[in-house]
């Protein structure tokens, strides 16, 4: 069914799904470690979804904030310190946005350093689905670790069966038409392998809890200023607006004139601020989820409207209990979905040609995975990238002192890659 410029049908809800790798296990682990509300979390998700959808029109993904997320997590930080963060982040988007100076911030990126950042998310998801792949546990929830046969880890075979139906689907059952998306497929067969496998989800009594605002102490907005704000601003800045932006360019071309960083930070500032002041969990766009959506079939808005109606529907209706059928998908399924998504997504560096861009893009890379943090990937791209402008333009102004331009051998040179990006 098409309505306007919005598409329902199996390939678009196949490619809404397609980035549940992503969301799901941190959103579960926010609601079972950090204690935040199951109900307003998934009410939220899905209405950020919906709206996100109706307003860009094509499927523009809603992912938690990855820094303050797997730090809280890690730390175990109280629901109040992460609605802190949410308030925070919101408001400084939210000022970027009403007075434009994220065009000014836009313009620290130039296309190398995009291009950077995305082979880096690339990567970490890569890893990331690999580690769940074969990880010690198998459900969100708990489960079995292992097969009786050998003590084999049910994560493995369940990858390999993954990838299979997964390649099956995409390049040789429905190569041609994908009238039925290999997300899809591989998503059903998490689910039964779920029922199997894994722990019976106990059905729980309905119940709607009605949102209440409270907002955090003086000591929750420090905290949660120095401990997540900090890390997660570079992080959104680089792969939630200028990231994205560029990832809707290549893929949507002239459909994506709505998304610009001006909107990304309004959305995302919004959004945060709602769940910030409601306890759920703070959320923004991501280029990662965009290629997951994109690469899996979807095309239109309708995939947002679809999948957050799911989503909207389970928080009404199911709250807490919708967590135990989510958490029957495998996290090797998942993983599965997260390293597809992560080779996708890195291929985006195939337009850098010249060898000044494509250290640029490798620093970046490197710097982020060995240390564990796209800021600092970001900072080195850039002096290096400022590095090689300034040797350029040294020779080009003392062409007598060297017998070859730095560039000679590159048909784009570097400064010719910022306009995209700016």
């Amino acid at each position: 069914m098409r309505l306007n410029s919005f598409r329902f049908n199996l390939q678009e809800l196949g490619g809404a799904l397609g980035d549940l790798g992503t969301l799901l296990p941190l959103m579960a682990a926010l609601i079972l470690i950090n204690g935040l509300d199951a109900t307003l979390v998934l009410i939220l998700v899905g209405l950020f979804y919906i709206v996100s959808g109706l307003y860009y029109r094509i499927p523009m993904p809603v992912q938690p904030l990855k820094a303050v997320s797997a730090i809280s997590i890690s730390l175990g930080l109280s629901a109040s310190v992460i609605g802190a963060a949410g308030l925070l982040m919101g408001v400084i988007l939210l000022i970027l946005s009403v007075t434009n100076l994220i065009a000014v911030v836009v313009k620290l990126f130039p296309k190398a350093v995009v291009r950077g950042i995305q082979l880096s998310i690339g990567l970490i998801l890569l890893r990331r689905g690999i580690d769940l792949a074969f990880g010690d546990k198998v459900f969100i929830s708990g489960g079995p670790s292992s097969l009786d046969l050998g003590q084999v880890p049910i994560g493995v075979p369940l990858a390999i069966i993954g990838v299979v139906i997964f390649v099956l689907f995409k390049f040789v059952l429905f190569r041609r038409s994908q009238r039925f998306p290999p997300s899809l497929a591989l998503l059903t067969f998490g689910l039964g392998a779920g029922v199997v496998f894994g722990p019976i989800p106990g059905i729980g009594k309905w119940s709607l809890s009605l949102p209440s605002m409270a907002l955090p102490s003086a000591a929750d907005f420090w905290i949660a200023f120095t401990v997540l704000v900090i890390p997660q601003l570079p992080l959104t800045l680089g792969n939630a607006v200028v990231g994205i932006r560029d990832t809707a360019k290549t893929y949507f071309k002239d459909k994506a004139r709505r998304v610009s960083p001006r909107a990304l930070t309004a959305t995302t500032g919004l959004a945060d601020i709602t769940a910030g002041l409601l306890g759920a969990m703070p959320v923004c766009h991501g280029s990662g989820g965009l290629t997951a959506h994109y690469k899996l079939g979807a095309r239109t808005g309708g995939a947002n409207l679809m999948i957050g109606g799911i989503f909207l529907a389970l928080g009404l209706f199911l709250g807490y209990t919708a967590l135990s059928f989510i958490s029957l998908i495998p996290l090797a399924v998942l993983g599965v979905m997260l390293a597809i998504v992560g080779i996708y997504h890195a291929l985006l560096v195939r337009d850098m040609k010249a060898k000044s861009q494509l250290a640029v893009v490798g620093t970046v890379a490197v710097v982020t995975i060995a240390l564990g943090n796209l800021a600092f990937g970001f900072g080195a791209g850039i002096l290096l990238y400022h590095l090689l402008s300034f040797l350029q333009h040294r020779r080009r102004s003392y062409p007598s002192q060297v017998s070859e331009p730095l560039y000679a051998k590159e048909k784009v040179p570097l400064r010719s890659s910022t306009s995209e990006s700016n």
